[in-house]
């Protein structure tokens, strides 16, 4: 089985990439000032914490058979590190970076698991997802669950 997360881990860092491998994707939404704090002190953060405090937004209008798409907001900025195929999020203003897994990422995990032929995966701290099972629903649909 393979782990998935559904958490992340905030740094304070005015770092413009994660590693120099490849160009970075970005999606941004301007928005206000957002500075994410971690529910238990420590640097750890739940994908749905993110969510809440709002430095990642859901898309709306999206259609029933599309995995669910967030995008940055609140002076954070959405990259994508080619090398782990995970999304970050960076802010100059709170000078923190935010390494996490979203549904896009989460579903690409769940079908390479699929592929090598892994017999599932398994979600990590479920508790972090949201209410709305955005990360569960996307390595259910990658392995062909949904």
């Amino acid at each position: 089985m393979l782990g998935l997360p559904s958490y992340g881990y905030i740094s304070s860092s005015t770092a413009e990439h994660l590693r120099t491998r490849s160009k970075s994707a970005r999606i941004q939404r301007e928005s206000s000032q957002v500075t994410v704090v971690s529910a238990g002190g420590d640097s750890q953060i739940q994908f749905r914490d993110l969510v809440r405090q709002g430095a990642l937004i859901r898309l709306s209008g999206l259609d029933q058979n599309s995995t669910a798409a967030f995008i940055a907001s609140g002076s954070f900025e959405r990259r994508w590190d080619s090398c782990s195929d995970t999304p970050y999020l960076r802010s100059t203003v709170s000078k923190q970076v935010i390494t996490y897994d979203d549904p896009e990422s989460i579903g690409l995990k769940a079908a390479f698991a699929k592929q090598v032929g892994m017999l599932g995966v398994n979600l990590f701290d479920v508790h972090g997802d949201t209410d709305g099972w955005d990360l569960t629903d996307a390595a259910r649909k990658s392995i062909g669950l949904v």
